[in-house]
């Protein structure tokens, strides 16, 4: 328990070194990448060798800190935002279609390339509901491990390839790569702190009951909601939180890494890459189909349909001053669909056809 627990804090300690050395560049989401490359490298290479026997990152520490960002981004919800929910259909039936495209496409890329057997190809190919897929695939005979890998790859290559892309894009740095900060605070007082405190404890609480995907996001972000809606507060949220917030999440990601067998690492990679980039084609060109449709800008339709993880595509959001609401609802709604249709597409189209 203390080696784990002493691991846990190296861990964090070289995460936060690399994310402000990183922040230093003009990487996009410094914190976050820089803490999580920094920790995958130092997993793979090094973990082995001094890493406690079955240590995993504390997953209850971590969802305080992604409490953090869900109480963030019930900060940015406001009454007109709601009123306007409407006007946003057409990019959550868009997200249905593509959804269903992403998840066919990846399949035969994963079957043809990948020579997987087809539970661990469909179950891997799931734009979304990282748990859910491989607790599904382990319920249909495939291959976890694979499938753990894949579907983590999936989300970290997203998150490191969309602010690069919007960087591009723009044809400048954007967001904390410019230089700019999630929230400019004003004066942090005792009662933001309690109010923190208080909407971080009873909204992880909220979100276990809730049992829906990201409830440790969701949860905080919807209580969060109420409470500033529901009530006259006007809540500070500390800068420094959510860099630190960045750096525990990037350290997380990072030490799933351990004891990954290189060479299988490295095929993943390619098959990863090479299913990551078609999605965000196929998404950009969703994007391009819905803009007339939609009221949301181009940036927040691509950070919306980019099939990373509810929480990093949120703080992405954030960082490049889109709507995180909005984006973090149009994820979460991405992943009930394709969680909810999984076990019975598969059972009536991929199982019962072969």
């Amino acid at each position: 328990m203390r080696k784990s627990l002493l691991y846990t804090v190296f861990l964090l300690a070289l995460g936060g070194s690399a994310g402000w050395l990183t922040s230093k560049t003009l990487m996009p989401l410094p914190w976050m990448i820089g803490s999580l490359l920094m920790c995958a490298v130092w997993s793979i290479n090094f973990g082995t060798k001094i890493i406690p026997e079955n240590y995993t990152f504390p997953q209850k520490f971590r969802n305080y800190f992604v409490a953090i960002i869900g109480v963030m981004i019930g900060l940015q919800v406001t009454a007109d935002l709601i009123l306007q929910i409407t006007d946003y259909l057409p990019s959550l039936l868009g997200l249905i279609v593509f959804s269903w495209c992403a998840h066919f496409l990846n399949y035969k890329i994963l079957t043809k390339f990948g020579k997987y057997d087809r539970a661990t190809a469909f179950f891997s190919s799931a734009p979304g509901g990282l748990m859910e897929s491989i607790a599904m695939s382990e319920e249909y005979g495939g291959e976890i491990k694979i499938v753990t890998l894949l579907q983590f790859l999936r989300i970290i290559l997203v998150i490191i390839l969309v602010p690069i892309i919007i960087s591009i894009w723009f044809g400048a740095p954007v967001g904390s790569a410019a230089g700019i900060t999630i929230q400019e605070n004003a004066a942090i007082t005792l009662i933001d702190l309690i109010y923190i405190f208080f909407l971080v404890i009873v909204g992880l609480s909220l979100g276990s009951r809730l049992r829906i995907p990201a409830g440790h996001l969701f949860g905080p972000m919807l209580l969060t909601v109420f409470v500033t809606l529901g009530t006259d507060a006007n809540i500070q949220l500390p800068n420094i939180l959510i860099l630190v917030a960045q750096v525990v999440i990037g350290a997380s990601l990072g030490a799933r890494f351990y004891g990954i067998d290189k060479n299988i690492l490295f095929i993943a990679i390619r098959l990863s890459t090479l299913s990551v980039v078609t999605m965000l084609i196929l998404a950009f060109i969703f994007v391009l189909v819905l803009q007339s449709l939609s009221d949301l800008s181009v940036v927040t339709l691509f950070i919306s349909f980019a099939p990373g993880g509810v929480t990093e595509m949120s703080l992405i959001a954030l960082t490049v001053a889109s709507s995180p609401a909005l984006v973090s609802a149009h994820h979460i709604f991405r992943i009930v669909i394709t969680v909810s249709l999984l076990g019975f597409i598969y059972k009536k189209c991929i199982d019962k056809v072969h």
